[in-house]
């Protein structure tokens, strides 16, 4: 039986989320597809990822 490595479970769940994506008609932007791709290379956080998405793509409403 092989055994996957944290880092291939981690590039499949990518995968995964942008497979889901193509199924709802929906794109990531390249920044967002290339973060991810860093993640599972070990070169940057999901984090520091969502950090990201969130500083461009959510308008701060103030009340």
């Amino acid at each position: 039986m092989k055994k996957i490595t944290p880092q291939a479970a981690y590039g499949k769940a990518v995968d995964n989320v942008l497979a889901t994506l193509r199924i709802e008609h929906l794109r990531p932007s390249p920044v967002v597809e290339q973060g991810l791709r860093d993640c599972v290379a070990g070169k940057d956080t999901t984090e520091h990822v969502l950090k990201g998405v969130i500083q461009r793509h959510v308008t701060l409403r103030r009340v």
